[in-house]
């Protein structure tokens, strides 16, 4: 009797753990239809890019040959396609970082206690980020203008000489548009986070005696980590994949000093017609973002994702 009644025991035991680990692997299953449609449309044109890479493709050109890695090879050797790396890297590595400093500073200064106005200045923060990167990159363009730009007016205010912005400063000109237009981005994400951190901990940290900074470093900056970690990820992403503001203001000049990676792909894809090789190009920055990816989740953001998980 006692025997049957362990027997049975276990046997219900088991089966509850089977009902469990099936309900949650349903929500999953559910997410499946979905997952399959959404990868089916984001893999195919990674998976098209990298077969035209490989062939010698004109855009209005009928036929195609394959060449193998033809097309990498000559991006490797091209002079051109490493000052585009270079400048990328430049342009990618100056905004992101500005971004992210510029957002976390606004969203400190926001989430403090007692400053009035809080909603006239986030609102004025956010306008910049309702506007389309066109309209922006026009802002910019006119007042950055070396005639009749609004920046070089203030300039000549305090005795200084008029600047040609998009010739002699190029590269950081575009990296301060990038910024204003993209760091109130930053701004929502980490003030979000911040709000969600308990008053309590501040509190205690008050009551140990705790000071300002101190609660920023060992309080605020712990506890939006991930968070963190994830705008780092979007913004580095973004900043890699676009150029458009790049394109309105100096379309690559001049003499290349603001030719970043994806402007080099639309000039050798669309202007000269050549698909193959900016399929290599799309294909090389798609392996990019990957291996971006990977190396913030590797060296700032391991830990944390386990701990979220």
């Amino acid at each position: 009797m006692e025997r049957t009644l362990a027997i049975k025991t276990r046997h219900a035991a088991g089966t509850r753990k089977r009902s469990k680990k099936w309900a949650k692997s349903v929500p999953f299953l559910l997410m499946l239809p979905a997952l399959a449609v959404m990868g089916l449309f984001a893999l195919f044109p990674v998976i098209n890019a990298f077969r035209l890479s490989l062939f010698d493709k004109q855009l209005l050109v009928p036929g195609e040959t394959f060449i193998g890695l033809k097309h990498y090879s000559q991006l490797l050797s091209s002079d051109e396609f490493r000052n585009a790396i270079r400048v990328s890297i430049l342009y990618v590595g100056g905004s992101v970082l500005l971004q992210f400093i510029v957002g976390l500073a606004l969203a400190t200064l926001l989430s403090v206690h007692g400053i009035k106005g809080k909603r006239f200045f986030r609102t004025a923060f956010i306008i910049p980020y309702t506007l389309s990167e066109l309209v922006v990159s026009l802002i910019w363009l006119q007042m950055l203008d070396s005639e009749f730009g609004i920046i070089n007016y203030f300039v000549t205010l305090f005795g200084a000489d008029p600047q040609n912005w998009l010739f002699d400063w190029a590269l950081p000109a575009v990296i301060v548009a990038n910024v204003w237009w993209g760091s109130t981005f930053s701004l929502l994400m980490l003030e979000a986070a911040m709000q969600g951190i308990p008053k309590e901990l501040y509190e205690a940290a008050e009551v140990d005696g705790a000071t300002s900074i101190g609660k920023f470093i060992h309080i605020t900056l712990p506890s939006i980590r991930y968070v963190s970690l994830l705008n780092l990820i979007m913004i580095t992403l973004y900043t890699i994949n676009s150029f458009g503001i790049i394109f309105v203001l100096t379309a690559g000049g001049p003499v290349g000093s603001t030719d970043v990676i994806g402007m080099y792909m639309w000039r050798d894809a669309f202007q000269n017609m050549d698909l193959g090789m900016g399929s290599t190009i799309s294909t090389l920055i798609f392996a990019v973002n990957i291996i971006i990816t990977l190396i913030y989740i590797r060296l700032f953001g391991l830990n944390t994702l386990k701990e979220g998980a």
